[in-house]
């Protein structure tokens, strides 16, 4: 209660420090997208203030730079100046001695679980120094979450990322203040206008207990190796050689991670040798990350230049899997079909797609002024000669005609957005239409491989099984309620011979009854989406009308 208390005291400090409340409300209530190439005096105060909101985040920790870097992801919550300012926050953060680390590396024992005494690799029953053959107390790398120390198994050099002491009550006692304070995003800030602040605060959790999570960041590590196994072998694709570090298990906890050191350097402080150099590798990171997007469906969500590695003997290699996006068959097929349709230059097909992305009708927009929006869209991701990233060009589109895209497709495109600006650093010339082209391409050819057609049919063979092993249950039910009409109508006749005054109002119920029974499984069939309910309202729209055809001859 007193750890809370006196966390609630620290925001509201920070937030009085930088002045927070009164210009956050001035700045993100009003419908505004700052250009950052406009010198005015109200431009240049809108992005000092959006400065002073990163400085703030950095300043509060852990929780709040990963908040901020979220957000940065989501200009469709936020104004555009905030979300250019907080991709820039940086976890300036001391490193901690080691013997203020050492509780880190005391963890549960493992020796009973494997029924042995003392297990040499239990780091509760022995020190780090001895688990591994050489190792390192000064860290290479510091953050708000972790910290990282090179070490060695044998002759191998491998590096630890280790989580710092009680991280994960800090951040837990953030996120409840952060859910109990949601009224203020809503109502202060105004970020609830454009989005759920419950799915948007439930889904920054699950997201951050992933990334403290180091055994589900090795399983991403060993999914992506996978991934690039295969493609690695493909000379022909052309990515050239991709590298994932590789993971020791059994070395590995819930708050320890030790994988492959990489021999290199990252993208920014890399040393290349010529202009060709710097091309060639600007096309093998982007072609790698396309494959991620259109093939894989399993990408890496922060692909900003630290996190990608020039290794000394030739390549590349991606680190820091905590943050990965994941993409359903649904949104895969849309964002395929919208980025196809833009390759091709065709505005029409590419905003039917984005509406799909979107879960919209073509009703619910002004059709003629997206359509407009989309081919100067299409013009300049194909014809842009100045050098500029074109990517979250697509979110700038939502925002001007109001249209709400799903999370992931958000988190899609801030993931491009940053490849497309490693890559554009490296060769200015760069134009992600030409590597998407090709992407495309390959992604037609293993559609259509005769082993995913094989695969396809299968399924949809296992389909037609289903339903046709439902039919005979559907059957018997459709003959009973014929029987049931058959009853009704005879019951109608006899009041009729009978001059019973009801004749005629169990006449009308009856014929109400049939047109409702048609028009429902007619709508049914032609409206919903699962083909196993559509081939099931199709039969019983096809057994009414004869029955009712026959009724009335």
């Amino acid at each position: 209660m007193f750890a809370k208390s006196r966390r609630y005291l620290q925001i509201l400090r920070v937030f009085v420090k930088y002045n927070l409340f009164s210009l956050l409300y001035k700045d993100i209530a009003r419908d505004y997208i700052s250009d950052s190439k406009c010198s005015c005096a109200i431009d240049l105060s809108y992005r000092s203030n959006a400065s002073r909101l990163r400085k703030a985040f950095e300043e509060l920790g852990p929780t709040f730079i990963k908040l901020g870097q979220t957000m940065s992801k989501r200009p469709d919550m936020i104004p555009m100046a905030y979300a250019m300012e907080l991709e820039n926050l940086q976890e300036n953060v001391a490193a901690l001695s080691f013997e203020a680390m050492r509780p880190s590396f005391e963890t549960s024992c493992i020796c009973e679980s494997l029924d042995t005494e003392h297990h040499p690799l239990c780091y509760h029953c022995h020190s780090v120094h001895d688990v591994f053959d050489e190792f390192d107390e000064i860290p290479i790398a510091s953050a708000s979450i972790a910290q990282v120390y090179r070490a060695k198994i044998g002759t191998e050099d491998v590096v630890l990322k280790v989580a710092r002491p009680d991280v994960l009550d800090i951040i837990n006692l953030d996120l409840q203040i952060l859910f109990d304070l949601k009224f203020i995003f809503m109502k202060v800030l105004g970020f609830g206008n454009n989005m759920n602040i419950d799915e948007f605060l439930e889904e920054f959790r699950r997201m951050l207990m992933r990334e403290l999570d180091y055994r589900s960041e090795a399983l991403n590590m060993e999914r992506f190796r996978e991934n690039f196994k295969e493609s690695n072998k493909e000379s022909h694709e052309g990515l050239g050689s991709v590298s994932i570090p590789k993971v020791y298990w059994d070395y590995c906890r819930d708050n320890i991670l030790v994988m492959e050191f990489i021999t290199g350097a990252p993208v920014s402080r890399y040393e290349f040798k010529s202009t060709e150099e710097k091309q060639k590798y600007a096309r093998i990171i982007s072609k790698s990350y396309l494959k991620q997007i259109y093939i894989d469906g399993f990408f890496h969500a922060d692909p900003h230049s630290g996190n990608i590695f020039i290794k000394d003997d030739g390549g590349i290699a991606f680190i820091d899997f905590g943050a990965v996006g994941k993409m359903n068959s649904v949104l895969k097929k849309n964002l395929y079909g919208m980025f196809a349709a833009v390759y091709m230059k065709e505005p029409e097909t590419a905003v039917e797609y984005f509406l799909k992305l979107a879960n919209k009708r073509p009703d619910d927009v002004n059709m003629d002024g997206l359509l407009w929006d989309m081919d100067d869209l299409i013009t300049k991701q194909h014809y842009s000669q100045f050098g500029e990233r074109q990517s979250d060009n697509f979110v700038k589109l939502a925002i001007k005609h109001n249209i709400q895209l799903p999370g992931a497709f958000s988190t899609i495109e801030r993931a491009i957005v940053l490849v497309e600006g490693v890559a554009s650093a490296l060769d200015p010339k760069y134009n992600i239409m030409t590597d998407a082209g090709e992407m495309i391409k390959h992604s037609m050819q293993a559609k259509y491989a005769p082993k995913s057609i094989a695969n396809n049919v299968q399924k949809q063979g296992d389909k037609m099984y289903d339903i046709m092993m439902e039919v005979p249950g559907i059957l018997t039910d459709v003959s009973d309620i014929v029987k049931w009409f058959k009853t009704v109508n005879i019951q109608h006749n006899a009041m009729k011979r009978n001059g019973d005054i009801g004749g005629m109002v169990s006449r009308i119920v009856t014929q109400f009854v049939w047109v409702v029974v048609l028009v429902l499984s007619a709508s049914a069939a032609f409206l919903i989406n699962d083909s196993s309910l559509q081939a099931i309202a199709f039969i019983v729209f096809v057994v009414t009308a004869i029955a009712w055809i026959l009724k009335r001859h």
